[in-house]
């Protein structure tokens, strides 16, 4: 028990570091889109490539690690994923950090699996629960703290400190690393033969299965390509299962599936992980661009969220075995399906605590839910199976988080299209009966259509939008009027003095000209201050209807989702519980 007091707290930081990088990026994506000049689709691949890799590598290295040294293993990784995190950090453009991404992600996925299972391994059964629920627990709290670290990084530092923030900590570990976790005279299982086959076919399932959840949106739904993809991961699964139940050592031994604790675990992780990353990956977004909050206000605002996470996992992993799982796992569903409830109500027009009370909420039910179900995961199995139970529960995680992505951004996608064509069609009406010019209506019809053209990918409520619009009539137009009315002034004083109007004095033309310009400039004042009065109450008006159509499209996210922490209580009847005697 020494050696894990000695060996965990790297263990928690290296799994912090990399469950972090899932998230942390959602609060500083705008920044990093404006430093790249590129689309937020295009730069959603940032996040989407770290999991998708992560998820897809994840297993084939639990496995690898066995025969290559675990302590080597996570070195190897840590070295990985710190010149990742620094290639990311001076990326100059979104191709340069794709890849550099896509480094990162490897070296977690030799880091998270590998660390799991040498902790367990060092670890008697005694303390077992308490230690998967430690390292599960950092890894939900990781994920809980992104954005609020990335918020509070990028506000001091800049954006790409959010990434060079992992390379200290990183140099510092593989220091001492070795005094820890020795890498020379490490026991290794040489007999280990790798899956090579199934680890190829389990990639090409979790890669095309998760490609094609997160360019649905975008390519559509019933599409050739997305079609080919769910047809391809269909194929892949099949002949992964057909493979995995004929060779002599499977990647994934399906023996695993017939525990039901770990059928019930592996559900409730991807579930609760799902609903995790709905409002890590919308919420920070709704802050920024509905109610412009800045990224350290955002970030603020999520902390009470992670803090709840924290303590929830503590609390669960020291109660587990003295209350009913059944329990913990309901109170943990319903509490979560509360928190989907708040948010799809939530009104932060006359303050933040709405949001505060449903991230607690949010917090201890994930918390619960998570830490209770990495535990039974694991809690029946010893060896390989033990190794293949926690790459698979990483793997199932990760697929929670890539649904999360795919889905609620598709939703809210689609939902802010609908919202763009209902302001648009609102706009023109209310422009319709404006009193003003028709130069001025077509004016703003055009800034309408501009500004909230629904087959673009924005969901900025963007408050410079109706700035500048306003009516300037041209120079020339009030020059024309001008002449024209001192024409007819001249024409007029003629004819009542019974001359022609050449024959009238210079003076008084010179005089007539400057009363006839008065009384134009201040018609066209007077004239353009009540148009302008009325675009600028039409614009106070569509503001506010624009906030509130975009408001409504972010929780109406939530309000489509809400039935799936409930429906999720089904899961507890899988779970076979021990009963105490």
């Amino acid at each position: 028990m020494k050696k894990v007091r000695t060996v965990l707290p790297i263990l928690i930081i290296v799994n912090i570091l990399c469950m972090i990088d899932t998230s942390i990026m959602t609060i500083v994506l705008p920044e990093i889109q404006t430093a790249f000049r590129t689309s937020l689709n295009n730069l959603s691949w940032a996040l989407n490539i770290y999991t998708i890799i992560f998820a897809s590598m994840i297993i084939p290295f639990g496995r690898l690690s066995d025969k290559l040294g675990k302590n080597k293993f996570i070195f190897t990784g840590l070295l990985i994923f710190g010149i990742g995190s620094l290639l990311t950090g001076i990326s100059p453009n979104l191709p340069f950090m794709l890849v550099a991404r896509g480094l990162q992600s490897l070296g977690a996925a030799m880091i998270i699996p590998t660390s799991m299972v040498t902790a367990m391994e060092l670890t008697d059964d005694h303390n077992r629960n308490k230690t998967i629920g430690i390292l599960a627990g950092s890894q939900g709290l990781a994920v809980a703290l992104g954005p609020t670290i990335g918020g509070l990084v990028a506000q001091f530092w800049g954006w790409r400190w959010v990434f060079f923030i992992n390379v200290p900590i990183i140099v510092v570990i593989l220091l001492i690393f070795n005094l820890v976790l020795p890498l020379k005279k490490e026991l290794i299982q040489k007999t280990v033969n790798l899956d090579w086959l199934g680890t190829i076919v389990s990639m090409l399932v979790l890669s095309s299965f998760s490609l094609a959840l997160v360019q649905g949106k975008d390519w559509g739904w019933g599409s050739f390509p997305l079609i080919s993809l769910l047809l391809t991961a269909l194929v892949a699964f099949i002949a992964f299962i057909l493979i995995e139940n004929k060779v002599a050592n499977p990647m994934i031994n399906l023996e695993l599936f017939k525990d039901r604790n770990f059928t019930g675990s592996a559900l409730a992780l991807v579930i609760c992980n799902y609903l995790l990353g709905g409002f890590a990956v919308i919420i920070p977004t709704f802050l920024t661009k509905v109610y412009h909050h800045s990224e350290l206000s955002a970030a603020l605002l999520i902390t009470p969220y992670s803090i709840a996470v924290m303590f929830s996992v503590i609390f669960s992993s020291l109660a587990i075995k003295k209350v009913n799982k059944k329990i913990m796992l309901a109170t943990g569903f319903i509490l979560m399906g509360i928190a989907y409830y708040l948010l799809s109500k939530l009104n932060l027009d006359h303050g933040s605590l709405p949001l505060i009370y449903a991230g607690i909420v949010l917090g201890i039910g994930y918390g619960i839910v998570a830490s209770t179900a990495n535990i039974l995961a694991a809690s029946n199995f010893h060896g390989q199976l033990l190794t293949d139970s926690n790459s698979v529960a990483n793997v199932l995680r990760q697929v929670g988080m890539v649904l999360a992505i795919a889905i609620f951004t598709s939703l809210l996608t689609n939902n802010v299209k609908t919202a763009k064509a209902n302001l648009i069609e609102y706009g023109h009406r209310q422009v319709a009966e404006l009193q003003i010019p028709s130069v001025a209506k077509r004016k703003l019809n055009q800034t309408i259509k501009q500004k909230l053209n629904p087959n673009i990918n924005n969901i900025s409520q963007n408050k410079e939008t109706f700035n500048k619009t306003h009516l300037t009539i041209p120079a020339r137009k009030i020059q024309a009027l001008k002449d024209q009315n001192y024409q007819l002034a001249i024409q007029q004083t003629a004819a009542t003095k019974g001359i022609t109007s050449d024959e009238l004095p210079e003076p008084l033309k010179k005089q007539i000209k400057i009363k006839v310009d008065q009384i134009v400039d201040h018609k066209v004042r007077a004239e353009t201050t009540l148009i302008s009065t009325s675009i600028e109450n039409f614009v106070k008006k569509f503001k506010r209807m624009i906030k509130h159509q975009l408001k409504a499209a972010f929780l109406k996210v939530y309000k489509t989702m809400i039935w799936i922490p409930f429906l999720s209580l089904l899961v507890i009847p899988i779970f076979q519980f021990k009963k105490r005697h």
